[in-house]
């Protein structure tokens, strides 16, 4: 068959309003084409898959997405999905998904990309896209990007809501082309017959600097062709219908001209087309109107009577007409409260989709369902993972939850991107559940959010042992790492905490554990070990590593404890309150001798156990004085510079100056507008400059010589003669949190001495220089 230059091939776009006509003249255009001696492919781009019914006699032909689904893509053939119909139009439909589930846009994307593979076009000199109702989404536009039409052509109605479409893919062309390509071929009328449309798109069509290709009537023709499945040129008579089309084919194919996209923006369209502006709901409509209430109505436009003022029909006010009356009046408080919180907020790690799933696996007997590709799975997998590697290598600390995580994933692919992935991951529970775990949790991912599976759906599955939790973070689309903790947090509260649990044991829970921490299970063992020499037990760890029991007993402690004072820790506790009644302990888990002291007062007092605090305080006292003095003879006199993001380091310069330490600078840096809360002593206020960078703290480092050189970034640094230790995120808590810094720089001095680290530099600049 022979093959037709790509340059000269007519490849026509026919977009418009949903249920405008454009399969019906798209049909009949091809036929005209076809009757005229050309080669003609008609595409259908609409999930319907009816746009070649006429050309094929009302025959239903296989989709290229029902082929690609049946099929392996490599092995599917262009037979089975191109058919020949009235006079050798070839007829291809592209299908869709069943209707709400998966993405009809990324369906279109996956259809034409196997058409452009197999060269569909080559033996053909017009190909006409008969494209869905209007330019909704990325995929839908596809048939108007340049690498596929190089003619559009718009179909319209005298309605007002089938013009305001027609100018919208304008919009869409706009955004394509810019103002450097002409692509728009006309409009083409296709009349309804109501009052006044003629005028209206005539106008809208010299606003849009458009030529009116052709004027379809209405005329019985088309639904005896419609009521026969077949196209017009099958009928006896209509020749004025007939004449219509095949001057509409000679226009499209033989030295057509083309215009550039001209869209209006709303109110100009408004005025284009009804001569006058439209008004929203309740809003006064001027007594000089240019159409009357008729005219409108019959422009398929709402009609609103007079009103005084700006109330809506239920007598409340428009909140749109005084928003910026009352953000001014009010101060706008919301502004002014997102800005605060923004203050103290954590930073943002990574999306939602990540941040639930690190926090679903230390639930501990639960197996975490990804609803996601591999990728996403793997990079929570590898987020999940590498701190429980780095503690246990580096520090020999085990981390069950973060070394083998119960973690599958759905493995979604391009299919269930277009069909929907809800049946796989219905199979996927299902599998879970027979497990016997003590819940499963499922967590959506961007794609899987964006083809709208329904997450919730497979709740359902739970059976009485086994309870099926969906958590739709839908990766980046719900928020950001934070976002997906706090989601994650509020949905095994939900399906898991028992609120019909009255006994209380003498125990507390706590709430809000940096889960990825290298020293979370070393605070938590130092913490517990202090509770229960009190007579407290931990009930629950929400949620650094609770069974589902846990959770589910959650009510039973009378007190909860937040790890931290984070904006996160904080809204959480808020919502704990207001949901549970919870009772909150008026301090965080404590850092420090002195912090730690006063926890350890403060919490006897509330279970009735302040007899057993004074032995306590004094054996910590002597263990602390004991491990000052034998580190006071490596790090006396040692000069410390530290920059951070950390606030409230009184924990650790005290237990510096208790060793004979000097602090020469602390540089704070601009960290989510926290200020220099570093410190309440003045003396280390005094040698502290609020905003640096490392240029500053390099300048820093030649000018003052220190001895030890403290960082949350230590590898930005450059090597030199000190110590460069790095200060986590969560220094461990407890009694000896200094003590424990204190002895790590020690040890570093030590091995110095002895020259132990020159082994440690070797190896370091082989591998990481």
């Amino acid at each position: 068959m022979k093959e037709f230059d790509e340059e000269k091939r007519l490849e026509l776009a026919v977009y418009g309003k949903g249920g405008i006509g454009k399969s019906t003249i798209s049909a009949n255009l091809s036929a005209a084409m076809a009757l005229n001696g050309k080669r003609v492919l008609q595409i259908g781009c609409d999930p319907k898959h009816d746009s070649t019914r006429l050309l094929l006699y009302g025959q239903r032909i296989p989709t290229v997405l029902d082929h690609l689904r049946d099929i392996p893509e490599e092995q599917a053939q262009v037979s089975e999905i191109l058919h020949e119909g009235f006079c050798g139009v070839g007829c291809i439909e592209a299908g869709g998904p069943k209707p709400g589930v998966g993405c009809a846009g990324r369906g279109i994307i996956s259809a034409f990309e196997f058409l452009s593979k197999n060269k569909i076009k080559k033996n053909y000199d017009a190909v006409i896209y008969d494209v869905l109702g209007d330019v909704v989404c990325g995929g839908f536009a596809v048939p108007v990007r340049r690498e596929y039409a190089n003619t559009v052509v718009l179909v319209t109605s005298g309605e007002f809501m089938a013009i305001y479409a027609a100018n919208n893919i304008l919009h869409g062309i706009r955004n394509f082309d810019g103002d450097q390509h002409q692509r728009v071929a006309g409009i083409v009328y296709n009349a309804r017959n109501l009052a006044g449309e003629k005028e209206r798109v005539e106008r809208f069509a010299k606003a849009v600097k458009l030529p009116i290709l052709a004027c379809i009537p209405r005329s019985e023709a088309f639904a005896e062709a419609e009521e026969k499945n077949i196209p017009l040129f099958e009928l006896e008579g209509y020749e004025k219908e007939k004449q219509i089309f095949n001057e509409l084919a000679e226009k499209l194919t033989e030295g057509r001209e083309l215009f550039p996209a001209c869209p209006l923006d709303d109110e100009k369209l408004e005025e284009a087309v009804l001569g006058e502006k439209r008004y929203a709901a309740g809003c006064r409509v001027p007594e000089d109107k240019a159409e009357t209430d008729a005219g409108i109505a019959a422009a398929g436009l709402p009609y609103f009577k007079e009103e005084s003022g700006s109330v809506l029909e239920n007598g409340s006010e428009d909140p749109h007409s005084c928003r910026t009356e009352n953000a001014a009046e009010n101060g706008n408080t919301d502004t002014a409260a997102a800005e605060k919180l923004s203050v103290r907020r954590m930073p943002l790690y990574g999306c939602a989709f990540n941040g639930a799933a690190v926090t679903a696996v230390f639930l501990t007997d639960a197996i975490v369902i990804a609803h996601s590709p591999n990728s996403c799975a793997f990079f929570a997998w590898q987020t999940i993972t590498s701190a429980g590697r780095k503690g246990l290598f580096n520090r020999g600390i085990l981390l069950p939850s973060a070394i083998s995580p119960r973690f599958a994933c759905t493995e979604i692919t391009r299919t269930e991107a277009v069909y929907g992935g809800t049946e796989k991951l219905r199979e996927a529970v299902a599998r879970a559940v027979a497990q016997k775990p003590g819940a499963v949790i499922v967590i959506s991912s961007c794609v899987s959010g964006i083809i709208g599976d329904d997450l919730l759906s497979v709740e359902d599955l739970s059976t009485e042992e086994v309870p099926v939790i969906a958590v739709p973070a839908d990766g980046d689309i719900a928020g950001d790492y934070m976002k997906g903790i706090q989601m994650c947090l509020h949905a095994l509260a939900k399906h898991l905490i028992r609120t019909d649990i009255k006994e209380k044991t003498k125990s507390v829970n706590l709430i809000g554990e940096v889960s990825l921490s290298t020293n979370l299970e070393t605070s938590y063992r130092i913490l517990k070990d202090l509770l229960k020499r009190l007579g407290i037990a931990v009930n629950c760890r929400f949620l650094g590593g609770a069974a589902v029991s846990d959770v589910k007993g959650f009510m039973k402690a009378p007190l909860n404890i937040l790890a931290s004072e984070n904006a996160d820790n904080l809204a959480l506790k808020q919502w704990l309150t207001e949901e549970y009644g919870c009772t909150f302990f008026d301090m965080a888990l404590p850092t420090g001798f002195e912090e730690t002291t006063r926890f350890t007062r403060k919490i006897a007092d509330f279970f009735g156990c302040a007899d057993k605090v004074p032995a306590i305080l004094q054996e910590e006292e002597e263990k602390y004085k004991e491990s000052i003095e034998r580190l006071k003879p490596v790090l006396f006199g040692k000069r410390l510079l530290m920059t951070t993001i950390s606030t409230g380091l009184d924990w650790l310069f005290s237990a510096a100056a208790d060793a004979g330490m000097k602090v020469v600078w602390v540089g704070v840096a601009d960290y989510l507008h926290q200020g220099l809360a570093v410190s309440r002593n003045p003396e280390i206020l005094n040698v502290s400059e609020y905003v640096y960078d490392l240029v500053t703290a390099e300048e820093k480092i030649r000018e003052l010589k220190p001895d030890i050189v403290v960082s949350n970034y230590p590898s930005a640094f450059s090597q030199g003669d000190y110590v460069l230790d790095f200060m986590p995120m969560t220094e461990t808590q407890g009694f000896s949190s200094g003590i424990y810094a204190l002895e790590r720089w020690a040890g570093e001095f030590e091995h110095r001495r002895k020259g132990d680290w020159t082994n440690d530099r070797k190896l370091y600049q082989k591998y990481f220089s």
